[in-house]
């Protein structure tokens, strides 16, 4: 299992239709190579989160989440606070779109939670190999703009009534549906690969990280409501 979504992907017993991935079959990519990077874990929750609705689902079944951490991640390293994998235009334009996805405002938003951080690791890392087609459909994204509103304002300095229209018309693209996929996972992955700053996408769902979820996983869940035992685990002694 990729450590980067580990508080929030070994989730036991989901529906098997709730299979996914963060970039949309359409989006050019070569399938093989990506049933190689989806692990089942990782995949049943990408489609979990394929929408924000899904966040009270993610609120309801944290216990489970939380209890498949590997230690819980306390001791990680600092987040990314550089770009290192996108351009500065391209990092531009994705944050703004991502900003757009999840605002700010009396609640935090994606610029909040330093989304646009976990979107350029992750591409960077455990998505390197999705990295030529993301850049293929931000270029697509970013001509199809240009060729609507000229190429004096960039999609990231435009006014914001300006990029809602004209992310209204893109919004089914497979480019679109990555980047709001990648939005909710920078929201809700560990902090320390670069989004969730400061735990702003757990407060947004109503999650408290109080580090009540150490090893031995599943003792602290022996009094929650249809708790099961994961086959093999041994009893736990003191």
């Amino acid at each position: 299992m990729l450590p980067a979504l580990a508080c929030i992907c070994a989730v036991h017993r989901i529906p098997s239709a709730m299979v996914a991935c963060p970039f949309p079959d359409s989006f050019p990519a070569n399938p093989e190579r990506l049933m190689e990077l989806a692990v089942p874990s990782r995949r049943h929750f990408l489609t979990a989160i394929g929408n924000l609705a899904s966040a009270g689902w993610i609120a309801m079944n944290w216990p489970k989440i939380a209890a498949a951490t590997e230690h819980s991640g306390h001791d990680a390293a600092a987040p990314p606070n550089a770009i290192k994998t996108l351009s500065e235009s391209e990092a531009a334009t994705v944050d703004a779109i991502a900003n757009l996805i999840v605002p700010g405002g009396t609640t935090p938003g994606a610029r909040d939670a330093r989304v646009i951080y976990f979107i350029d690791n992750a591409l960077g890392s455990f998505f390197a190999a999705q990295l030529p087609s993301f850049r293929e459909g931000l270029g697509e994204f970013t001509s199809s703009y240009s060729s609507s509103h000229g190429t004096e304002t960039s999609f990231a300095s435009a006014a914001e009534t300006q990029q809602i229209a004209f992310l209204k018309e893109v919004e089914k693209t497979p480019f679109f549906l990555a980047v709001r996929r990648l939005t909710v996972l920078g929201l809700l992955a560990l902090p320390k690969y670069g989004g969730n700053h400061d735990n702003l996408g757990w407060k947004l769902i109503g999650v408290e990280d109080n580090h009540a979820w150490e090893p031995p996983f599943g003792f602290y869940d022996q009094d929650y409501a249809g708790f099961e035992p994961y086959p093999g685990t041994k009893p736990y002694t003191a």
